[in-house]
């Protein structure tokens, strides 16, 4: 009869169900468990198994840069102007219910990428989509597919990610297309879905990078409207640290 649920059980994929079910049988378990209790540890394991696995597609899609970085590492020293308090809706991943950004700026070396991979990173092991693209690259991509007629397509595919990273904007002025691709990007995420964008320049020199009064605007207010703010000090962490590279 066990045999005839185990194969049941690898017919409709509850792999973790009949590995359990199998434990039970071997150490002589089951007859020190109820019915109930059996079922209850059985669909634990099913649970936990899709979940871890869940985690890693969604970590291994998103790739992240820093792939070790966590928010359990995050320094919260005073030098950096970083509380720990002050992230509490961060690191709950509340602020993704609510669809709001997080800006973060800071010189070379301050952190900004880590802390974003973090977030990232946490953001997955809560269930959510996530995707790092370093700025120039994802509009350099975003020029590719534009340039075979995939631009619309591939739009809509970002505009679902639940958490979009893109990694240091600026100094360098977009172009008229770039500023563009920028702005479509922003409003087919605002109020929708998160974006986390980190930046040497100070926040209030952001509208400099899309050079056009107008779109600068337009991008800044969707960006800054109900978003978190991370402005990092301190020297550049590379100097102290002999281990890999937080920019």
């Amino acid at each position: 009869m066990i045999e005839e649920t185990l194969r049941k059980l690898s017919d409709m994929k509850l792999f973790a169900m009949a590995d359990k079910l199998r434990e039970f049988k071997q150490n002589n378990q089951s007859g020190q468990l109820d019915s109930t209790e059996q079922l209850v540890f059985m669909v634990d394991a099913e649970y936990d198994r899709r979940k871890n696995n869940r985690i890693k597609r969604l970590l291994r899609k998103a790739k992240i840069k820093l792939t070790m970085a966590c928010v359990e590492d995050i320094d919260y020293s005073p030098a950096r102007n970083l509380k720990k308090d002050a992230l509490t809706d961060l690191l709950l991943c509340n602020y993704i219910e609510h669809h709001h950004n997080v800006l973060i700026s800071g010189a070379t070396g301050t952190g900004k990428t880590y802390i974003a991979c973090a977030l990232a990173n946490l953001a997955c092991r809560h269930g959510y989509s996530a995707l790092y693209y370093r700025a120039s690259k994802f509009v350099e991509f975003m020029e590719s597919e534009k340039a075979i007629g995939n631009y619309l397509k591939t739009l809509e595919k970002f505009a679902k990610v639940k958490l979009l990273v893109l990694d240091d904007i600026g100094p360098d002025v977009m172009n008229k297309q770039q500023r563009n691709i920028f702005l479509d990007i922003v409003e087919e995420r605002y109020l929708l879905t998160s974006t986390i964008i980190t930046s040497q320049l100070p926040l209030d020199q952001w509208y400099g990078v899309f050079d056009e009064p107008t779109i600068a605007d337009a991008v800044c207010d969707r960006l800054f409207h109900n978003a978190y703010k991370i402005l990092l000090k301190g020297d550049s962490m590379r100097k102290n640290d002999s281990r890999p590279v937080k920019t």
